[in-house]
């Protein structure tokens, strides 16, 4: 694995993984107390749109290789050989290995119907339930001792994307979603699963094409290797206004 490569993995992920969770999130900036420092005020903010991480406190900051090798406090070679020893899935152990009961487990996945969480949707503009109740489940989740929930789209591997007011995350391997409608040679991308609900909410698809949710500009690749499979003559993407959605636009 070399730089670019490595940089393609989350920041988000890769501090979850180790046990560290943001304090808060504001659209795509998630605040976290610093990993690289001792303080009691959240100032390391990770862009998740552009995966750059900055620590206030320090004026530091870049991309997710320059954050592993100050956490780990080794050399980008030896950052580099360490994941490329193991698969990138939603786990490391690196500097800080994590016991396996700090690892997200999924205790129960029920049909969508928490107030909680229905609220949560509303405030994303997807006040249409039956939307969410169609496509998505409620999670229920153990880190350690702690219980959560929170709304959760399957994806191809079994695994969720999970999100609620304080918290979007992934539970199990990363992947597409992909579901299949009555023409398979029509398809419509889009970058989040929010982003798809919204697109039904606001009746601006063919509710008759097949989708590919990425749940990450960084999984193109994978969409792409579905898109083959079926030869489509049709194909819409819908992502976001900003160069990583223009680049998967262009891939």
């Amino acid at each position: 694995m070399n730089c670019k490569e490595a940089n393609e993995i989350l920041i988000t992920d890769f501090l979850y993984s180790i046990g560290i969770e943001p304090k808060k999130v504001i659209r795509n900036n998630y605040w976290y107390l610093s990993p690289l420092r001792e303080e009691k005020v959240p100032s390391f903010k990770v862009d998740a749109s552009i995966n750059r991480w900055y620590d206030h406190g320090m004026g530091v900051g870049g991309k997710f290789v320059d954050l592993g090798i100050r956490i780990n406090q080794i050399s980008v070679a030896e950052f580099l050989d360490k994941i490329s020893s193991q698969k990138f899935s939603n786990s490391f152990s690196f500097h800080k290995p994590q016991p396996e009961a700090s690892k997200p487990v999924i205790k129960k996945v029920k049909a969508l119907e928490n107030k909680a969480l229905l609220g949560y949707l509303s405030e994303r503009g997807i006040y249409l339930t039956f939307i969410a109740e169609t496509f998505c489940n409620e999670v229920y989740y153990q880190i350690k001792d702690k219980h959560y929930f929170a709304i959760g789209f399957k994806n191809d591997l079994d695994g969720y994307e999970v999100r609620n007011k304080y918290f979007k995350g992934t539970i199990g391997p990363k992947a597409i979603s992909t579901i299949k409608g009555n023409k398979t040679n029509s398809f419509a991308l889009f970058e989040g699963f929010f982003d798809f609900l919204s697109a039904f909410q606001q009746g601006g698809i063919v509710t008759d094409f097949s989708f590919i949710i990425l749940h990450s500009v960084n999984q193109i690749d994978q969409a792409i290797e579905e898109l083959k499979k079926h030869n489509p003559d049709f194909i819409l993407g819908y992502f976001d206004n900003d160069d990583a959605g223009k680049q998967c636009f262009q891939n």
